[in-house]
């Protein structure tokens, strides 16, 4: 079988599985979000902000042990402002992937594949961050992807796996020698063509191929650095897993790091605890990738070897799943409750804003992360939306900057305020400087305030929220809130004061960054 019928097989068995065309476009669709373009970040926090569960784990994973150094993260905007748009990018895409492959845990090679791959992603994270050799978060991400090639494969030609592995053992040779000669393509070959398929970052596929001794260079390109670190992390978590014998696994990942002593001799005295602690980041990680460590091979071995009797007899009750919609804690519960609520997030979110304003950010950054707090803190249904308006600083007309929520590139086309129409809501909110709420464009005495331009276009049955921005008399922008009339009702007083203080940071950012 050539490589192009590998590649081939392993497609339709993937497009065989009735969910995975909808995930693989997805994947595609974050893959090709650029971060050159402005208007990408906002369009690529909003599609996240679409999907409430990614947007949970995803801020659960920016907060967790890894990054606590930033304090807690509350918003994707900001989130992407402190990791960088790649990074949650990435972030995203993986949560996306794996949480689809998990739903086949009854593939053990499949599963064990997964929880080597994020332990030698941590390991990877943790002694990039050690000896500062190379950026952290892409040491993390192309470390996970690394055996990307394995993973498809144990996905979807799972017998394949099981006659790689028998010829392995007949011929004694590695697996990877074994892939290439039952399947006639390398693991990493079918990786990375399938990474090119799905538009992945071009560090993450440059990162797939095994990085040989021989290549080692006291000053290594970029590139250089994430695949030595890569695949000097998996062949560690392989050693870390596979030997039960304390002396001997030392022994070996010893002689690993002779091996690799221009990149990774100085973690010579530290890899003890590299490993230790990579672990208990393997269960804290556990909890946000729904990762089962008590039914993989590997990650039960690894348990074993690294933690004491204590806490491994607490591992061992993860078969209780804590984290489906039938069993929960009651911690769990009041937390998720708590992070749930209107308050919680526009509170948390006016923290964010607070955090960016003396951080220096960009009144960009920070019009974002605003917009994104009263998008999740309205908590309004899918076909709401919350657009920024910036006023042309030589004509009377206010343009769409930013905006969360749907068809969002569709409206910046039609959706301009102008103020040649007198009396009109808009002209009244900036003109009179009223914050203005207007729960049913149809009623009757409504009507006549609407531009024809605004009631050909607008979704009926909606109200509005305006809030001008005005500094020194001078009208700046707005922010316009729209939603289902029906959904009204559900809105309480405190949401609307949060409206207004949200809209009074801005107003704060913008006499501070631009000298009013």
């Amino acid at each position: 079988m050539n490589n192009q019928n590998i590649k081939d097989a392993i497609l339709f068995r993937l497009q065989r599985n009735s969910d995975f065309p909808a995930m693989s476009n997805t994947v595609n669709l974050l893959n090709r979000f650029k971060s050159s373009e402005d208007t990408s970040i906002s369009e690529f926090a909003n599609t996240i902000l679409k999907d409430y569960a990614l947007t949970t784990r995803i801020l659960k994973l920016v907060n967790s042990v890894n990054y606590a150094q930033f304090g807690e993260v509350t918003t994707i905007s900001r989130a992407i402002i402190l990791l960088g748009f790649e990074n949650i990018k990435n972030l995203a895409v993986t949560l996306v992937l794996f949480d689809h492959l998990q739903k086949y845990s009854s593939n053990s090679d499949l599963m064990d594949t997964i929880a080597s791959s994020f332990y030698s992603a941590i390991l990877a994270q943790r002694i990039s961050q050690d000896i500062n050799f190379g950026d952290r978060e892409e040491a993390f991400i192309c470390s996970l992807f690394h055996t990307f090639g394995r993973l498809m494969v144990a996905f979807s030609l799972p017998e394949k796996i099981d006659e790689i592995k028998h010829f392995s053992q007949d011929k004694g040779i590695s697996e990877d020698l074994a892939a290439h000669s039952v399947l006639g393509i390398s693991y990493e070959g079918i990786g990375m063509s399938l990474a090119k398929e799905w538009n992945f970052p071009a560090k993450i596929i440059q990162s797939m191929p095994n990085f040989s001794i021989s290549e080692i260079m006291p000053k290594p390109s970029e590139i250089d650095k994430l695949r030595s670190l890569s695949t000097f992390s998996h062949k560690v978590a392989n050693i870390a897993a596979n030997c039960p014998d304390k002396n001997e696994r030392n022994g070996r990942i010893e002689k690993l790091i002779k091996s690799f002593k221009d990149h990774f001799g100085a973690i010579s005295d530290k890899i003890a605890d590299i490993i230790d602690s990579s672990t208990q980041d393997l269960v804290e990680f556990s909890n946000i990738f729904n990762l089962k460590l008590d039914s993989v091979p590997f990650s039960r071995q690894l348990l074993g070897l690294t933690m004491d009797k204590d806490i491994r007899s607490a591992e061992d009750l993860t078969q209780l799943d804590f984290t489906t919609d039938s069993l929960k804690t009651i911690d769990s519960i009041l937390e998720d409750e708590k992070m749930d609520t209107p308050e919680s997030i526009f509170t948390k979110g006016i923290q964010d804003v607070n955090s960016a304003i003396m951080s220096n950010f960009s009144m960009n950054d920070i019009i974002r992360i605003v917009l994104e707090t009263m998008y999740r803190g309205m908590q309004l249904s899918r076909l709401s939306n919350v657009l920024f308006f910036i006023k042309d600083t030589k004509l009377p007309v206010m343009s769409i900057r930013f905006g969360f929520g749907s068809n969002i590139e569709e409206i910046k086309k039609w959706f301009k305020i102008t103020f040649d129409v007198p009396n009109s809501i808009f002209d009244a909110a900036v003109l009179k400087q009223k914050d203005l709420v207007i729960k049913d464009i149809n009623a009757n005495d409504i009507k006549g305030l609407l531009p024809e331009w605004y009631k050909s276009k607008v979704a009926p049955d909606v109200f509005i929220i305006l809030l001008p921005i005005i500094i020194n008399n001078k009208p700046i922008g707005m922010f316009y809130i729209e939603g289902d009339k029906g959904s009204f009702q559900k809105i309480s007083g405190g949401q609307l004061n949060y409206l207004k203080i949200l809209r009074d940071q801005t107003v704060m950012a913008i006499k501070q960054i631009q000298g009013y």
